[in-house]
């Protein structure tokens, strides 16, 4: 951890204990993240690119191990997470919201196409942690699946982690020219990511000459594509610097050419990220400093003056918060109807999915059944399968693809609200500078004051029941030639009923889940406002009781004020300093 962000630590749970001592919980919790990230400083490096162009060889070779599994086929089906930990080990997180630990050498068993074909264990993501020199700096790896493969889901994957990544490595390989997908799929990733690296892999491969022909074509394109010009590309061997890590060979890795990624890679971590980090936590602290200063202030204005004028002002005080608390329950109401209407657009989105879908899985349906052969069992069980399967595959699609809208919807209108309680906290600021004569700073911003809130949520999966053949009424009587007509019509039927219940219940669920969102962002929106009306009520309060106290009693109560108020401007000091001169 670098010196400055020690120091601001050290600074940070100063303010903690005293935000404690004065009971405000939120600044606590504040402080507390503030904290974590501040130590954690991770810097996410998310590799991508088509399939087969080498990623998790390239992710082995960064770490000097072969720990994520590589093939010639389609293989990572799930996004790998990896990060540092003193021994290996791996976590798995289902859909459901479970987790399961397994050993690193299990890891192939969830992530890979084979093992997990079009993700039928549902799993959401695997984390592995790792003791690599790399992830001790706090870098942490993010392997996705391969866009442009024969399974969409994989692409669906990859694009979902764009918008977490800090820097993104995009492979192209020397044996598969620049594509129109990899091209559309840059296009999404600069909307997301500021640092893209461009990485032409297994220059191994090329015959002596090759190479300059290629860097100059594809550094034409990808300029072309992008509208600019600032385009850096390393072409390297991750297959040869594995190989030099793993055993040693100094020749090997510099005819791997991977030094110079890792060279312009140590310079992204150890550049802007840190300082960023401590820029913003300082915003929130100043934000936290100047509303118990306004708490301080007012228990000094509250000890002054005539008892008479002072009970006037507290009156008025309290009929401004009153508005102001009405004025957030509106806000709250607002709340719970942006959020039923993001709930109406879903179910929208579900009803026109029904109708454009079913007529689909029922064509595919039927198209395999005028194929299927076999004893009316095999028949029926090979039908079975078939339809559970066109279920499960539509449904699978849909609930992903609005997981990623709702979450987007759902953020945005949380942020707007928490933006909207900001300001009525600001107020609250304001009317306490106007009725008792205090200054106050105001900041600027407040998009720092809201944390890290990223709303997740699953989808519940329901299992898709299907009779046994045996239950199917009167298929004992049936004439062997008309069994087959009998059982496709039968699964057919099958197909619908259970098609529509699964819908029916994922709509239940959607709103299970929306429900619980607007319940917790609602809480949390009450819980900001109502600390800072009541922070500021104590010392009102206290001021009052204290007055009426002995003189030894008032004496010392003004010397803890003269001890806090002190501390808190030597805190705000410190962070002033921090965000005027960042280092």
């Amino acid at each position: 951890m670098p010196e400055e962000t020690r120091a601001m630590v050290n600074v940070l749970q100063e303010l903690q204990v005293f935000s404690a001592k004065r009971g405000n919980a939120f600044a606590q919790t504040l402080l507390e993240e503030s904290i974590r990230r501040l130590r954690e400083e991770s810097f996410t490096l998310v590799i991508m690119g088509e399939f087969k162009r080498g990623k998790s060889t390239f992710i082995n070779a960064l770490l000097g191990s072969e720990l994520v599994p590589t093939g010639i086929v389609p293989l990572t089906a799930i996004p790998t997470i990896i990060e540092y930990g003193s021994a290996p080990s791996a976590l798995v997180t289902f859909e459901n919201g479970d987790s399961h630990s397994i050993s690193t050498d299990e890891i192939t068993l969830f992530v890979t196409e084979k093992e997990n074909p079009r993700n039928e264990k549902q799993v959401r993501e695997v984390r592995v942690c790792y003791p690599a020199e790399l992830l001790r700096q706090g870098v942490i790896l993010v392997d996705t699946p391969g866009v442009g493969s024969v399974y969409q889901h994989n692409t669906d994957a990859a694009y979902a982690y764009l918008p977490h990544s800090d820097v993104a490595v995009f492979l192209i390989s020397v044996d598969a020219p620049v594509g129109q997908s990899e091209l559309a799929f840059l296009g999404d990733i600069r909307q997301y990511v500021h640092n893209l690296i461009f990485v032409i892999n297994k220059i191994d491969i090329l015959a002596p000459g090759q190479l300059e022909e290629l860097l100059t074509f594809t550094q034409k394109v990808l300029k072309e594509t992008l509208e600019t010009e600032d385009i850096t590309i390393f072409p390297l061997s991750a297959r040869q610097a594995l190989e030099a890590k793993i055993s040693g060979s100094e020749e090997q890795q510099k005819k791997s050419r991977f030094t110079d990624f890792e060279r312009r890679l140590n310079d992204l971590i150890s550049g802007g990220k840190s300082r960023l980090v401590r820029e913003v936590t300082s915003a929130r602290a100043l934000r936290v400093i100047s509303e118990l200063e306004m708490e301080l202030a007012l228990w000094q204005k509250a000890m002054e003056g005539s008892l008479e004028d002072i009970t006037e002002k507290v009156a008025r005080f309290e009929k401004e918060l009153t508005i102001l608390e009405r004025e957030r329950e509106d806000s709250i109401y607002l709340l719970y109807r942006d959020i039923d209407g993001l709930g109406r657009k879903a179910e929208e989105r579900l009803r026109d999915f029904r109708k454009q879908v079913l007529p689909v899985i029922l064509g595919q349906y039927r198209n395999f059944a005028r194929e299927a052969h076999g004893t009316p069992k095999e028949i029926g069980q090979s039908l079975k399968e078939k339809a559970h399967e066109l279920i499960e595959i539509a449904l699978a699609e849909h609930r992903e693809q609005e997981k990623q809208l709702l979450s987007v919807g759902i953020q945005e209108t949380a942020d707007r609200f928490f933006r909207n309680i900001e300001e009525i906290v600001d107020r609250m600021m304001t009317v306490s500078s106007d009725i008792f004569g205090v200054s106050v700073e105001l900041a600027q911003s407040k998009e720092y004051i809201l944390g890290d809130r990223n709303f997740s949520y699953y989808f519940h999966d329901f299992p898709t029941f299907y009779p046994p053949l045996e239950d199917i009424p009167g298929m004992g009587l049936i004439p062997g030639a008309l069994v087959k007509k009998k059982l496709v019509k039968t699964y057919e039927d099958r197909l619908v009923e259970y098609f529509e219940l699964n819908c029916g219940r994922t709509r239940s669920n959607l709103i299970e889940v929306l429900k619980e969102v607007a319940t917790g962002v609602a809480g949390e929106l009450r819980l900001r406002a109502d600390l800072v009306s009541k922070g500021l009520t104590t010392a009102l309060q206290d001021a009052l009781r204290q007055r009426e106290a002995g003189e030894h009693e008032r004496q010392e109560a003004l010397a803890v004020w003269q001890d806090d108020t002190a501390m808190i401007q030597r805190l705000k000091a410190v962070f002033k300093e921090s965000t005027v001169n960042p280092k």
